[in-house]
C-alpha cells in the first residue's frame, strides 16, 4: 500500500501508521497561518478498511472529497470529527481524496480545446512554468477574469468555467474582449500548495499601485490592465473553511463609492440564479469596511480604481455549502452560467 502525494494538486504527510490507522497532516509550506488544505492518494489498498486521522479543522461537513481520476468528484458523506474511515473494495487501486474538489488544469485545457478557445501564455512562472490564459471577442471595452489567487480555492475555477461557456454564446463578445487568467498561483496550484497567506504575502496582495509586483503573474496581469482598461474585473475564490458566511456565496463589497453598482450587481445576480445552481442570495454580500473586508492590495481593489472600471469584486463560493445547498461540479458550474447572465443583464 502507497499513500504519497505525488500528483497534479498533492499536499500530504504520512505521520504514522497504526494497524489500519493512518494519521496525516497537510503541509503548510510557506504559508504563515493555520489553513486546511490536502490532498492525497492511496494505492494498492484493496479490500482494506482504513481511517484516517487530520488535526483539527482540515474535513468538511460532507467528509473528503473522493476522485479516481481526478477529474470527477464526490462527497464521501461520512465523517467523524478529524477522522474518516473508507473501506477500499477490490478493484479500488487508486483513490484520490482532497479537503474539497480539485480543478485540474488539465480540465481547462480540454474545456479550452472543446469549445475552441487559443490558449495563450501569460508570462512564465517563478518556477519557469507556461502559465496559461485566454482571450476572447474583439471588443474594445475588457471584462478581466481571475482565479486562482490563492491556489487551494478550486471552487472559484468551477465557477470561471461556467461563466466562460456562457460568455462564448454572448452577443457581449461584439463589444467586449475577455481576457482571464485561470491560474493567478499556477505554480502553487501545480505543487499543491495552500497559496494563502504566503510570506511575504500573497498573489492577492500583490496589486499595490506603488510598488512592483513581486510575482510575475500579477505583473503581467497588470501590464495588460493598465494598457487595455479594465470595464469589468471579477476574481473567484473560496473563502475559509467552513462556518458563518463561509457555507454560502457571497460577493466581497469593496468599497463604499461603488456601493449602488455593488448592490445592483448583487440584485440582479440573485435574479439570475436557477435551481440548477448553487444558491446565491445578496443578503449574504460581505460589506466593506466590517470584518477582516477593510481594503488592501487585492486584484479586485486595484481594477476598482481604474477610472474606466464600472465594478470590480471577488465572488467568494463555499467549498461545501450546506446540506440544502450542497456544492458539486455541476451546481458550481451553473452558478458561473448564472454569473454570465446576470453580467449581461446589468450591462443592458
Amino acid at each position: 500500500m502507497r499513500i504519497h502525494s505525488d500528483f497534479t494538486g498533492g499536499n500530504i504527510c504520512v505521520k504514522q501508521i497504526n494497524n489500519d490507522t493512518v494519521y496525516l497532516e497537510n503541509q503548510l509550506r510557506d504559508t504563515t497561518e493555520d489553513w486546511f488544505y490536502w490532498a492525497f492518494c492511496v494505492e494498492g489498498a484493496g479490500n482494506k478498511q482504513l481511517t484516517f486521522h487530520f488535526q483539527p479543522n482540515r474535513l468538511g461537513y460532507f467528509g473528503p472529497a473522493v476522485s479516481y481520476d481526478l477529474k470527477n468528484w464526490h462527497w464521501l458523506d461520512k465523517v467523524n470529527d478529524d477522522c474518516f474511515t473508507y473501506t477500499f473494495s477490490a478493484d479500488e487501486s487508486k483513490v484520490y481524496f482532497a479537503h474539497s474538489m480539485l480543478y485540474h488544469p488539465d480540465r481547462f485545457y480540454d474545456f479550452a480545446k472543446e469549445h475552441s478557445i487559443c490558449i495563450t501564455e501569460l508570462c512564465k512562472s517563478k518556477k519557469g512554468r507556461s502559465v496559461p490564459c485566454v482571450k476572447l471577442g474583439n471588443g474594445d471595452k475588457s471584462i478581466i477574469l481571475t482565479a486562482r489567487h490563492h491556489a487551494c480555492e478550486s471552487t472559484g475555477s468551477y465557477v470561471l468555467e461556467g461563466v466562460l461557456s456562457e460568455l462564448l454564446k454572448s452577443e457581449l463578445m461584439t463589444d467586449y474582449t475577455v481576457f482571464c487568467v485561470p491560474f493567478v498561483d499556477f505554480d502553487g496550484v501545480i505543487d499543491g500548495d495552500q497559496g494563502k497567506s504566503r510570506r511575504p504575502y500573497d498573489h492577492n496582495r500583490d496589486y499595490n499601485p506603488e510598488m512592483a509586483s513581486i510575482y510575475p503573474e500579477t505583473a503581467a496581469i497588470r501590464e495588460y490592465a493598465d494598457e487595455n482598461g479594465c470595464v469589468f474585473g471579477f476574481d473567484f475564490h473560496s473563502p475559509w473553511h467552513r462556518g458563518r458566511e463561509n457555507d454560502t456565496v457571497f460577493i466581497v463589497q469593496n468599497c463604499f463609492e461603488k456601493l449602488d453598482s455593488l448592490n445592483r450587481f448583487g440584485e440582479t445576480l440573485e435574479n439570475s440564479i436557477t435551481d440548477d445552481s448553487l444558491k446565491y442570495e445578496h443578503k449574504n454580500d460581505y460589506p466593506f469596511g466590517t470584518g477582516w473586508n477593510k481594503g488592501g492590495n487585492q486584484f479586485a481593489a486595484y481594477m476598482t480604481k481604474k477610472p474606466e472600471n464600472d465594478v470590480a469584486f471577488t465572488l467568494e463560493t463555499a467549498y461545501f455549502g450546506s446540506e440544502n445547498n450542497k456544492v458539486n461540479e455541476q451546481r458550481l458550474l451553473s452558478l458561473g452560467k448564472c454569473f454570465a447572465n446576470a453580467l449581461k443583464e446589468y450591462i443592458s
